[in-house]
């Protein structure tokens, strides 16, 4: 066995392991992580209202660095903060993915869809009608309603990556003008028929993206039933336990040790943040377990309290300054 594949191998026990497949599963998931260094498990990635963050957070994965998304390695077709191509070379790459793999495609989607105003409010490429501006004739923008329109049909599967795209996020609190919808509503709306699981957080952890892309894929390849889903579409063994269940903080929560002042400051801190804030009691996710940046730490763990960010409306359940 070559370096490379010796390589692949302990890549795919890794992901097995953070992902808790059962060994039987090694091979299809080695087999599917060939497929995404190849480019041969296409994806479309489409951003509607949104910060980015969700794309950043992909790009942090331990997993897959940003050389190999950069590349197209994950086959991620199309997405526009990696892609080298721009303009036509890159829209046409999308219409190339609903010719040729039509019913084997995933749509991504992060952010929010604008429904508003003739949903004008996020658009990339250009249509054939033309417009005049500025006394000259250009062509007009297409929105992103309009692409989904055309891509979510063909689509096998439809993932919504982060609060935005799951459940409106923070684009809904003003959105009387753009008419900010959640991904996943507009899905419902276009094609009924076509699955769509959510990937939440603001943003959400890294491994909750790649875990849930080839859950995905190893579900359509028939190598396991679908995939186990809670009540709002996710992916249950990420977010089956509530955050304040695992919390390192949980013995201090008991005891009834909180803290109350951010001012006062004391070494070792090990004080229950529920009193600031903290929404780890109501949240469903398993950060506390898992850990962020590289599996070294969380909210929590750097005296942060846990905003909630993986259920629906918590931008609007932010504790506010008095």
């Amino acid at each position: 066995m070559g370096k490379g594949e010796n390589t692949q191998l302990e890549r795919a026990k890794l992901i097995a392991s953070h992902l808790r497949l059962s060994d039987d599963l090694l091979p299809h998931v080695r087999e599917h992580l060939n497929e995404f260094m190849a480019g041969k498990a296409p994806a479309v990635w489409i951003q509607g209202q949104n910060c980015t963050g969700c794309s950043v957070t992909l790009m942090n994965s331990d997993h897959f660095n940003p050389g190999d998304l950069g590349f197209g390695k994950l086959s991620l077709r199309y997405q526009p903060d990696i892609m080298a191509a721009s303009g036509y070379q890159a829209t046409d790459i999308i219409e190339e993915i609903e010719k040729e793999w039509k019913g084997k495609y995933l749509v991504v989607l992060e952010g929010a869809i604008p429904t508003g105003d003739g949903e004008e409010f996020c658009t990339f490429g250009l249509t054939e009608d033309t417009k005049q501006l500025m006394n000259r004739t250009v062509p007009c923008d297409r929105t992103i309603f309009d692409w989904l329109v055309e891509l979510i049909p063909g689509a096998e599967a439809v993932l919504a990556v982060g609060n935005c795209a799951a459940f409106g996020g923070i684009p809904t609190m003003e959105s009387k003008v753009t008419g900010a919808t959640s991904a996943t509503d507009v899905v419902e709306a276009i094609d009924s028929e076509t699955p769509v699981i959510n990937v939440t957080g603001c943003p959400p952890h890294p491994d909750w993206i790649i875990g849930t892309l080839i859950e995905l894929l190893l579900w359509v390849d028939e190598h396991r039933e679908a995939p186990v889903l809670d009540d709002k579409k996710r992916l249950k063994k990420f977010y089956e336990s509530k955050v304040h269940d695992n919390c390192e903080r949980r013995a201090a929560f008991e005891a009834k040790r909180f803290l109350k002042d951010w001012n006062d400051v004391r070494e070792n801190e090990d004080r229950c943040l529920l009193m600031m804030g903290c929404r780890g009691p109501v949240t469903h996710a398993d950060c506390p377990t898992r850990l962020w940046n590289y599996h070294t730490s969380w909210c929590v763990g750097v005296n942060a309290p846990c905003h909630g960010c993986a259920e629906p409306d918590f931008q609007n359940k932010l504790p506010h300054p008095k």
